[in-house]
C-alpha cells in the first residue's frame, strides 16, 4: 500500500510541476515562442527530463496528467477531445520512451523494465545525452501529431522542427 501511495504522490507532483511550468511558459515566456506550438526556450522540457531521470516511467503518467490539466483547465486548447487525448499520450509516452532509449544506450542505467540509475556516476554529458534524446523524441512525435491533427493544420517544416528541437534542448539543459 505504501508503494502505491508513493507512486500516486510521484504522479501528482510531476503533474502539478509540469502544469505549472506549462503555465509559466505560455503566460510569461511568450517572447521565446515562435508559434503557439513551438518555442526556442521551452521550460517544461526540463521537467520532462528531470522527472523521468528521478522517477522513471511513472513520470510519463505525471507528465500526461500535467498536460491534461494545462490543456483542459489552465489554457484550454481548441482541439477535439480525441486530438487532445492523442496530444496527452504523445507527451507522456514520449517522455517514458526517451527514458527507455537512454536505458538501452547508457552504461550508467541498468534494467529496461525498471531503470536503475546510479546517480553518483551521472555527469553533465549524461544529462545532455538524455536532453538530446528527449528533444528528438518529443519533436518528432509532436510534429507527427501536428501533421495528423485536422484542427492544427500544420505541414511539416524543417525550420519549425529545428525550433522545437532547439527549444527542448535549451529548456531542458539550461534549467537542469
Amino acid at each position: 500500500m505504501k508503494r502505491l501511495i508513493d507512486f500516486i504522490v510521484i504522479v501528482a507532483v510531476v503533474a502539478i510541476t509540469h502544469a505549472f511550468f506549462d503555465f509559466i511558459q505560455f503566460e510569461y515566456l511568450t517572447a521565446f515562442n515562435n508559434t503557439i506550438y513551438m518555442s526556442v526556450l521551452f521550460i517544461p522540457a526540463a521537467v520532462r527530463v528531470f522527472s523521468v531521470i528521478l522517477f522513471g516511467y511513472w513520470a510519463g503518467l505525471g507528465i500526461a496528467l500535467g498536460v491534461f490539466l494545462h490543456d483542459f483547465y489552465i489554457h484550454p486548447v481548441q482541439n477535439t477531445q480525441f486530438e487532445m487525448l492523442v496530444s496527452i499520450l504523445q507527451q507522456g509516452a514520449g517522455a517514458s520512451f526517451s527514458l527507455l532509449i537512454w536505458a538501452m544506450i547508457s552504461k550508467k542505467v541498468s534494467g529496461f523494465a525498471n531503470p536503475n540509475i546510479n546517480f553518483s556516476d551521472i555527469d553533465a554529458f549524461d544529462v545532455l545525452q538524455m536532453c538530446l534524446i528527449q528533444a528528438v523524441v518529443n519533436s518528432t512525435t509532436a510534429h507527427a501529431y501536428y501533421i495528423w491533427s485536422s484542427t492544427i493544420n500544420h505541414q511539416f517544416d524543417i525550420y519549425y522542427y529545428a525550433v522545437m528541437l532547439v527549444g527542448d534542448l535549451t529548456g531542458s539543459f539550461l534549467f537542469l
